[in-house]
């Protein structure tokens, strides 16, 4: 079985919740003419929201689809996904919607990026970025590394 069959078949079946909600928004963005292209596994779709990025199991809205580490960050969110399936809303959704809203003063009175919360930081940990969002080792390196070593 492939790799991305496989993801496909664990997302919509034990990370189910999130991935309807995810489709039904996928499918909303489309009628309103988003632009959506794949990211590894998961469908990365471009849209004009305000209040930023978002990750619905393998449905990724971004608000910038050529920031590369926005999308992987939303990926790591996707993985996450995978692991806790229907804990995802309880364990990353709402505490992560909550960071984002109203976090703001407590990251500007303890001197913390947003990436250092606990679902932020986990996802970029996935997906090889720091707490800034930047890539500790870029993809492209990584995989070049990884072909010599085979």
């Amino acid at each position: 079985m492939t790799n991305q069959l496989m993801y496909v078949l664990l997302q919509f079946t034990w990370g189910i919740l999130q991935n309807l909600a995810g489709l039904v928004m996928f499918l909303a963005c489309k009628m309103l003419g988003c632009k959506s292209k794949k990211y590894k596994n998961a469908v990365a779709t471009k849209w004009n929201n305000k209040y930023g990025s978002v990750s619905l199991g393998m449905f990724l809205f971004v608000t910038d689809d050529e920031d590369e580490t926005l999308v992987a960050h939303e990926y790591g969110h996707s993985l996450q996904s995978l692991f806790l399936g229907p804990l995802f809303f309880f364990v990353i959704g709402i505490p992560s919607i909550c960071w984002a809203a109203f976090g703001d003063n407590y990251r500007k009175k303890h001197n913390k990026t947003y990436y250092e919360f606990y679902t932020e930081s986990w996802s970029n940990e996935l997906v090889g970025l720091d707490k800034y969002r930047c890539f500790i080792v870029k993809p492209e390196v990584a995989d070049a590394e990884k072909e010599t070593n085979e």
